[in-house]
C-alpha cells in the first residue's frame, strides 16, 4: 500500500526555512524506504481565518466548521493521510502563527468538551471524532536557541493535551541560525543524514525510539561555542533601542 505523507509547511521563510530542509530530508527517508505518495501545503498560500470561537462545529454543524475557506480541505487530507508533519519555526517558545492559526482550526477534529479534567495517566480531555490511531503525527521545527530541553516543553504540552503524549513524534532541530553558516556544512550534513534516518525508521517502525529522538534533537556543537558564534552573529546588527 502507498503511504500517504502530508507536509504542512509553516513558516513564512518558504522555501528559505530551516524547519523545511529538516523536514525534506526525513521525508526523503520515508520515501527511500515506503512506496510513499507526498503532498505539501504552504500555509503562506492558503487562505485559513481566525478561528471565531462559535462552537458552530460542536453544535449546529458537527465536524464541519461555519467558516468557508482552504480549511475544510486541509482537513480532509489529514484525514487521508498516514503521516501528517506539521513544519514550523519556534517563535517566541511557540509554533510559529500561519500553524497556531490551523491548530486553532481543527477544533471540528474533537468532540465537544464535556467537563472532564486532564490527568498525568490520560492529559486528553476531548476525544478526536474520527480514528486517528493509525495516522502518525510528527512536529519538525529548527530554533536558534543552543539545546532544545527546556524552549520547546510549551509546545509538547500542548500537543500532549491536544494529542495525547505519545501518540506524536518531534524532531526538534537546535542552533538553526549557525546552521546556514559556511563552516557549519560538514556538521549540517551529518545531522540531516541522521534526520534521513529518522524518516527510514519511522517508515519501518511506526514511530521513532527514544534514542533516536535524542539524536536529533541533541546540540550540534557545544552550548558554550553556540553562545560566542551567536554573539558575533548579532554584533553587526544595530542594538539601540528607539
Amino acid at each position: 500500500a502507498v503511504m500517504k505523507i502530508l507536509l504542512i509547511k509553516g513558516s513564512l521563510r518558504g522555501e528559505n526555512s530551516h524547519s523545511l530542509m529538516v523536514a525534506r530530508k526525513f521525508v526523503e527517508g520515508i520515501c527511500e524506504e515506503t512506496d510513499s505518495e507526498v503532498k505539501e501545503i504552504y500555509l503562506g498560500n492558503t487562505r485559513i481565518e481566525h478561528c471565531r470561537g462559535c462552537f458552530a462545529c460542536w453544535k449546529v454543524t458537527p465536524g464541519r466548521c461555519a467558516i468557508k475557506d482552504d480549511m475544510a480541505g486541509i482537513i480532509s487530507d489529514i484525514l487521508d493521510s498516514d503521516v501528517i508533519i506539521l513544519c514550523f519555526p519556534l517563535y517566541f517558545f511557540g509554533v510559529s502563527s500561519p500553524m497556531k492559526t490551523l491548530m486553532d482550526r481543527l477544533l471540528p477534529l474533537k468532540m465537544p468538551y464535556k467537563g472532564c479534567l486532564s490527568t498525568e495517566e490520560n492529559p486528553v480531555i476531548m476525544d478526536f471524532r474520527h480514528d486517528l490511531s493509525k495516522k502518525r503525527l510528527v512536529l519538525i521545527s529548527s530554533c536558534a536557541h543552543a539545546s532544545t530541553d527546556v524552549v520547546y516543553e510549551p509546545v509538547t504540552k500542548q500537543f500532549d493535551l491536544a494529542w495525547g503524549p505519545g501518540n506524536y513524534d518531534t524532531v526538534f532541530c537546535p542552533q538553526g541560525e549557525i546552521l546556514m553558516l559556511e563552516q557549519m556544512k560538514p556538521i549540517l550534513s551529518v545531522y540531516l543524514n541522521k534526520v534521513k534516518e529518522a524518516g527510514i525508521e519511522l517508515a519501518k517502525e511506526g514511530r521513532l525510539s527514544e534514542a533516536t529522538h535524542k539524536k536529533v534533537c541533541a546540540p550540534l556543537i557545544p552550548v558554550r561555542a553556540v553562545e560566542k558564534m551567536m554573539t558575533g552573529y548579532w554584533q553587526d546588527y544595530p542594538q539601540e533601542m528607539e
